[in-house]
């Protein structure tokens, strides 16, 4: 039973009763033992608190002055634990006053920067009513916010990830064959970068609240093979704009994890060297609205002190100013380039003997209409952000394991490795209870002996009431038969390779598709050459791409 409380006090009869909302966290009500039968019994009850990431279990005990039973308890306590701002510092106060026992104070736990929901659904649905009563004078939305400048190191974080040392969390990670789910690792991407945007725009406690939403993420690339082992996950602000920052994240496999070992909030001189064991690397997009009038506020300046600042700076700018580029030729704002329109013809010409059935497609072709591939979904609550819309982590994970199922089925095996994914764009917010369809083809594939292939995933999000869909994000995944180093992964290698098929275009809105895999093919590689030169002076492309 999972629940949110707030300030707790002590009532006549010595049990905790609600104060007042101050703020949240949550907590998870496991059981309650009764110690014996006389009417001063003591109960216990145990409870696990999730503050952030980190989770701590609490054992609550009261003497019961009279004949009290388990089911008496539970009604009592649960109630009257509905809201709370600090839960350590709550329970020492009333340890001291009301026999119940408790944790001690941490203060490293005093400020949580998190992006996960820290409120029950049912008590959002409450407040959606109450906020109905709420003047609009009383909102403030004329505030100006201070701004400060700040530096690349105030905003870093890190996270572990022990998925070789701990069983439990692995068991949430594993794939069937072995390897990581990179779906889950891209929401803790997405989270880890709202909290670091989160603390960036951290200010006093007077000042207006912000709202931190996910409007891009630049590109993801995979730099080492996908295996099971302990993971930390580190970044910090790279770049701002007016109201946008740019969190510059990496995964790096750490061998010598113990668990006594505690995240570190200072970077390390290097972080833009990535190490042999750099896993991927990747860019968010985050920008700060108004939390009552939503409209985009001013975020702290960066100060940048190194020369690594400095050139991570002009990385970031250098990819605005390529995204800049890309955007002003996009195919749904201007036509192909002539030189890409004789290449459409060329391979009209040269497939079209197997058009409208006339004979049939060799095996090591497929057209893009026959790779399609559909997922509904509804929006659950347990998926939601701290601001109650879908997280965009999960959207990333569900977009990914389709395009995975489709890759699959047009490789007629299950050993496809992620090598990278394109920008994603989140044009809109998905809400909790809407329906979510994904719609995968294989865009792009130029056939053996090349191993990659270009899947294209299309989000929509439906209004049922007025039989609409609306675009919400399109992904672009590079795939490939083999592991970002070029080789076969240890799951497949005693399999034989498959052999990647020519994908054709069948219309020309298929040749528009067709034509933009292709694009970002290429954009792809140079984009990943310009990581490699920031990285490793001397990094080079790998050829399986």
């Amino acid at each position: 039973m999972r629940m949110s409380f707030s300030s707790l006090s002590s009532s006549r009869n010595g049990l905790p009763t609600v104060r007042q909302m101050m703020g949240s966290s949550s907590f998870r009500f496991h059981e309650t033992s009764k110690l014996s039968c006389n009417p001063s019994a003591v109960i216990r009850g145990r409870f696990e608190v999730r503050s952030g990431y980190a989770t701590k279990p609490v054992f609550l005990a009261h003497s019961m002055k009279t004949q009290t039973n388990i089911k008496t308890f539970k009604a009592i306590t649960i109630p009257s634990l509905q809201k709370f701002h600090s839960l350590a510092n709550c329970l020492y106060r009333e340890s001291k006053t009301s026999g119940v026992e408790a944790i001690e104070h941490d203060p490293s736990n005093d400020k949580i920067f998190t992006v996960r929901p820290v409120s029950l659904w049912m008590d959002k649905l409450l407040e959606t009513e109450r906020s109905k009563q709420v003047k609009k004078e009383s909102l403030s939305p004329g505030v100006e916010r201070q701004v400060v400048e700040k530096t690349m190191a105030d905003s870093y974080m890190e996270q572990y990830l022990p998925l070789k040392s701990s069983p439990q969390l692995l068991d949430e990670y594993i794939f069937f064959d072995g390897r990581v789910r990179l779906g889950k690792i891209l929401e803790d991407l997405d989270a880890l970068a709202g909290a670091i945007a989160y603390k960036h725009v951290d200010n006093p406690v007077d000042a207006p609240p912000v709202t931190i939403v996910t409007a891009s993420v630049d590109r993801l690339d995979l730099l080492l093979p996908n295996k099971p082992v302990d993971l930390k996950l580190s970044g910090h602000v790279a770049y701002v704009g007016k109201s946008s920052m740019e969190i510059f994240i990496k995964v790096e496999e750490v061998s010598d994890f113990k668990p006594s070992d505690k995240a570190s909030t200072c970077p390390p001189s290097d972080f833009t060297s990535f190490s042999a064991n750099t896993l991927l690397a990747t860019r968010f997009t985050m920008v700060a609205i108004d939390s009552a009038t939503l409209k985009s506020v001013k975020v702290n300046s960066l100060k940048l002190l190194s020369p690594a600042d400095h050139r991570l700076f002009r990385f970031a700018e250098d990819s605005k100013a390529r995204k800049r580029r890309a955007a002003e030729v996009s195919l749904s704002k201007t036509p192909p380039t002539q030189e890409e329109r004789l290449h459409i013809h060329d391979v009209y010409l040269k497939y079209s003997e197997y058009d409208d059935n006339k004979k049939p497609l060799p095996k090591d072709m497929a057209w893009i209409e026959d790779t399609k591939m559909e997922s509904n979904f509804i929006m659950q609550p347990q998926d939601r952000n701290i601001h109650n819309n879908i997280f965009g982590g999960y959207l990333m994970r569900r977009a990914y394991e389709l395009a995975f199922a489709d890759a699959s089925i047009f490789l007629k095996s299950r050993c496809a490795n992620l090598l990278s994914m394109d920008e994603v764009i989140f044009q809109r917010p998905v809400h909790v209870g809407s329906l979510l369809k994904l719609t995968s083809h294989i865009v792009y594939a130029e056939g053996y002996p090349h191993r990659s292939f270009q899947v294209r995933v299309v989000a929509e999000v439906a209004d049922i009431e007025k039989d609409l869909l609306e675009v919400t994000n399109i992904f672009y995944f590079t795939l490939s038969t083999r592991d970002p180093n070029g080789n076969r992964s240890d799951e497949h290698r005693d399999m034989e390779e498959p052999a990647v098929r020519r994908i054709l275009p069948h219309t020309y809105g298929e040749s528009m598709l067709w034509l933009e895999g292709k694009r970002r093919r290429t954009q792809g590689v140079r984009a990943r050459q310009a990581l490699m030169k920031l990285i490793t002076p001397e990094g080079t492309q790998n050829e399986n791409m």
